[in-house]
């Protein structure tokens, strides 16, 4: 909740008093889901048994037990969200602007954590599985001198009220929502300096004040403040406190509806169509965009100190966002009332709780059943012995009865009843795991499967019965982050210039980024307004404790694998390790086995000696086939000589006679050389080949 200097005067315009009183109305016929939801949040903290209860029991003489399983259930699933929490990651919805991807990344980033972003989320979530509702704020920071720039802080569900006819799961289709905060006078005087006379008057029940015929010197103000608190009809209690001297602050967001003319922009944004704005008049005129009719929700807010109006304005949050984001759990079909996981173990629990008692009771309750005349003991003295382990009771020697002590006095202990009662408590303790979806093996304890497998498939089972409202938290927290970012990005557009370094934990990949890059022909470069994306879960959690599993499967597994496998795959076990000097202990195994990096993992150094290397080896590759080119050519002329001297024999056979042994000696004779040549050529050219692979082989690049 942030306040300005803008304070709004009772003009009747805005969100009046009288809006306030219908919305007031519209409140109170709202189903009670509240009471419930307190007494779910009740029971995990273990108030458990009302106050009526107990003094009934006291008065039996049972036992007042309380076996919170509710607890420890709900942390396991609590826990589960911590140990399995992914990062936000922003993921462009075209192929251009990679580098205003990486920049806004980083940005958004920085604000996430700074903003204590996961500790909010984490909180709403937990109000979310107990009391089925839960909600983050994200606001910037007024406050100078701690925190980031913006906060995002969980409020208290007791503050919040909606639109109940709002169906969307992030209550975007609301027509308002409102916050309700007491506030100690003082404090509020500090926010509203400008309205401390009026905030005094109403704590004072406005006994100050000027009577009626004085009004006309009063301030107009302060006369307008005395009418509206005069005039409302509703109980006072509901907006101040003067024991206490509290007040209670209202904030209603509502939304006001528009009609009117808007651009479609290639890049996929659309605008509010405004004749004055010259560049935008002259791209209708030149036909560039047509604009068309279109209707739509702008979202103001209105602040109430009691019953006075003091702030009518438009809403600080980013156009079209509340800036409140529910995290609602599971909605009832009939009546659309929010509940959480607690709601269906109130009933085990409670079970529990009757069973537990009862069975201590029975353990050491006695049914004494005597004669009047059995003993001369008092009531209270003979129920007292029956209770001690070493008592003494003396029974009466004028007795009517004396055939058998049985028969004068009995002390009975009904331990069937008692075992009865234990079996269904522990059928009890089952179900309450059982109807929360949540399992021995998910909560670390012992459970009837033995193999690691069952145990996964548990597990997996528990994982899956959560499924949905573990679905809702992450489309709420996504929500979140998109209110982020749109903070994020409003802000950014207002700077020019802006250097943003990403990669920053990583030397190799480190880089700047220049943000509202102002070009001498008028456009931007990376102009985070064109910004086209939006927000996802990363694919892969980034907890100390999956990476540690992570990094433990992948040992197993590597240790199973040959030798040369294994040193091929070392750098990969590493990476998952969270230990001191990681990144220098990769660079020298990676070094060491020569494994060669990714372009994207090298420095600027590393790849300006990469692209020298692969010149070198095209000079090489070059050289490598000119002699190639020459053992051929050679081969060749060898095989062009023979076969000139070939046709020269030939030529003397027909010539001269000459005997039929001789031509075919020096006949074969020549074939033989021939052949002997050309297998010299051919042996020359894979000697060549062979070592030309294995130079490219041992090429680093």
């Amino acid at each position: 909740m942030n306040l300005s200097d803008d304070h709004s005067k009772p003009d009747g315009k805005g969100f009046n008093l009288a809006q306030l009183s219908r919305l007031l109305s519209d409140i109170d016929v709202q189903p009670n889901w509240r009471d419930p939801a307190q007494t779910c949040c009740d029971y995990y903290d273990g108030h458990q048994i009302s106050s009526e209860v107990k003094e009934t029991l006291i008065d039996r003489g049972q036992p007042v037990l309380i076996n919170n399983l509710i607890a420890p259930t709900i942390d396991a699933v609590l826990g589960m969200e911590a140990r399995t929490r992914t990062d936000l990651m922003l993921a462009a919805d075209d192929d251009d602007g990679e580098q205003l991807q990486e920049a806004l990344q980083e940005r958004f980033k920085d604000a996430w954590r700074l903003a204590r972003a996961d500790r909010a989320n984490a909180d709403a979530y937990s109000s979310q599985i107990k009391s089925g509702l839960g909600w983050v704020e994200v606001t910037r920071n007024d406050d100078p001198f701690y925190g980031g720039k913006y906060k995002v802080k969980p409020v208290r569900r007791q503050e919040m009220w909606w639109d109940w006819h709002a169906n969307e799961a992030d209550l975007s289709d609301a027509r308002w929502l409102m916050r309700k905060r007491w506030v100690d006078a003082d404090e509020a005087i500090s926010f509203l300096p400008d309205h401390a006379e009026i905030i005094k008057q109403a704590i004072n029940n406005w006994a100050d004040f000027a009577d009626v015929e004085s009004h006309q010197e009063q301030d107009s103000g302060l006369l307008a403040a005395y009418h509206e608190f005069d005039s409302w009809d509703r109980n006072q209690s509901e907006w101040m406190d003067q024991e206490r001297g509290r007040i209670c602050l209202q904030v209603i967001y509502y939304k006001t509806f528009r009609r009117g003319y808007v651009l479609d922009l290639p890049n996929g944004r659309t605008i509010e169509y405004n004749p004055n704005n010259i560049a935008q008049a002259v791209a209708v005129k030149m036909g560039k965009f047509t604009p068309r009719v279109a209707a739509w929700a702008d979202i103001r807010e209105a602040w109430f100190v009691g019953v006075h109006r003091v702030v009518d304005r438009e809403c600080v949050a980013p156009t079209g966002y509340f800036p409140i984001v529910p995290f609602l759990g599971y909605r009832k079909d009939k009546s659309g009332e929010p509940y959480g996981i607690i709601d269906r173990m109130i009933s085990s629990q409670d079970e529990i709780n009757f069973r537990r008692m009862k069975l201590t009771w029975l353990l050491q309750a006695k049914r004494v059943i005597a004669d009047k005349d059995a003993t001369n003991m008092s009531r209270d003295d003979l129920l007292n012995e029956v209770e001690r382990a070493d008592g003494y009771i003396e029974l009466n020697p004028d007795r009517k009865n004396k055939k058998t002590i049985s028969e004068a006095i009995q002390i009975q202990q009904d331990f069937n009843i008692a075992s009865q009662q234990f079996t269904v408590m522990q059928d009890a303790m089952r179900q309450i795991q059982d109807v929360a979806g949540v399992y021995n093996a998910m909560m670390g304890q012992d459970s009837s499967a033995t193999s690691g497998v069952a145990i996964n498939s548990l597990v997996e089972q528990g994982a899956t019965t959560l499924a949905e409202i573990n679905d809702n938290y992450h489309y709420s927290r996504t929500r979140v982050a998109d209110l982020l970012m749109a903070y994020l990005i409003e802000d950014l557009a207002k700077q020019s210039n802006i250097s943003v370094t990403v990669n920053k934990d990583d030397v190799h990949k480190r880089k700047v980024v220049q943000l509202n890059v102002s070009n001498d022909d008028g456009s931007v470069t990376n102009d985070v307004k064109r910004w086209k994306g939006h927000i996802a879960q990363a694919p892969v959690q980034q907890t100390a404790t999956y990476r540690a599993q992570m990094a433990q499967q992948l040992t197993a597994l590597v240790a199973q694998l040959p030798p040369e496998i294994q040193m091929a795959t070392l750098d990969m076990v590493v990476e998952l390790m969270d230990i001191p000097n990681k990144q220098e202990i990769l660079n020298r195994i990676r070094q060491t086995l020569n494994i060669p990096k990714q372009q994207e993992d090298m420095t600027e150094e590393e790849l300006a000696a990469q692209q020298q290397q692969a010149e070198k080896q095209e000079q090489m590759e070059q050289l490598q086939m000119q002699q190639v080119k020459s053992e051929v050519d050679l081969g060749m002329a060898k095989v062009a000589e023979l076969q000139a001297k070939i046709e020269k024999l030939n030529r003397d056979i027909e010539s001269a006679d000459i005997s039929d042994q001789k031509v075919e000696a020096d006949t074969a004779k020549v074939l033989t050389e021939v052949q002997q040549v050309k297998a010299q050529a051919d042996n020359a050219v894979n000697a060549v080949l062979e070592n030309l692979d294995q130079q490219l082989a041992t090429m680093e690049f």
